[in-house]
């Protein structure tokens, strides 16, 4: 099991995630996250971040394609997740320039295979996270249950509020049978400090059980 770490807005931080074996760290580029990575960085300084078998991720909510893309290259990204409402011919079009990940935030009312059905063939990857007033973030964990039957044709990272005192919770949900597609976790707000500042003393007593998974 892999381990995305996101929100990050310091450059010894992502350097020290990558010592502690983490694969993915995500920049937010949404102005209203209290983890806007642009708060903090500048895209040069975020390009300067060459970490090898660490991918650089950018989450980006609604905005134009282009300012997406050209954001992307400036920053020296590996790879887009769509965390808004972007549709599926978005998100295909966006596969032509940089791999994605569309996110999906999951209530418990959703039908997830119905809401994941038209982005299917069209992204990398998916992402579950917690409906909430925010586009993420929120600290809130939803059912996983509700993710059953409905993730097994594409690799997905599992989000929402995960924090250090799931251990167990995580141990039985891939164990399940259900989460054959789930690669990694993506962690964000029980991990902080303060928001976009991690503990990174907390992500390294944690990241070595989930990595045995």
């Amino acid at each position: 099991m892999q381990i995305k770490v996101c929100g990050i807005t310091d450059i010894k931080q992502a350097h020290a995630l990558e010592a502690i074996g983490v694969q993915y760290i995500g920049f937010i580029f949404y102005p209203a996250s209290k983890r806007y990575a642009l708060s903090k960085l500048s895209l040069e300084q975020i390009k300067s971040i060459q970490l090898p078998g660490v991918v650089k991720v950018g989450v980006f909510v609604n905005e134009p394609m282009e300012k997406v893309i050209a954001t992307a290259d400036a920053a020296g990204l590996d790879m887009v997740q769509l965390h808004g409402d972007e549709t599926p011919n978005y998100c295909k079009e966006m596969a032509n320039h940089y791999p994605v990940i569309k996110a999906f935030r999951i209530a418990e009312t959703d039908n997830v295979a119905y809401k994941i059905a038209e982005f299917i063939e069209v992204v990398d990857y998916l992402l579950f996270d917690t409906a909430s007033s925010m586009y993420g973030g929120s600290g809130i964990s939803f059912n996983w249950s509700k993710l059953a039957n409905a993730t097994r044709q594409k690799p997905y990272f599992l989000s929402g509020g995960i924090g250090p005192d799931d251990t167990l919770k995580i141990t039985e949900y891939i164990h399940s049978g259900t989460a054959e597609n789930c690669i990694a976790l993506d962690v964000n707000s029980k991990f902080e400090i303060e928001p976009g500042k991690k503990n990174i003393a907390l992500l390294q007593s944690f990241i070595p059980t989930i990595k045995a998974l």
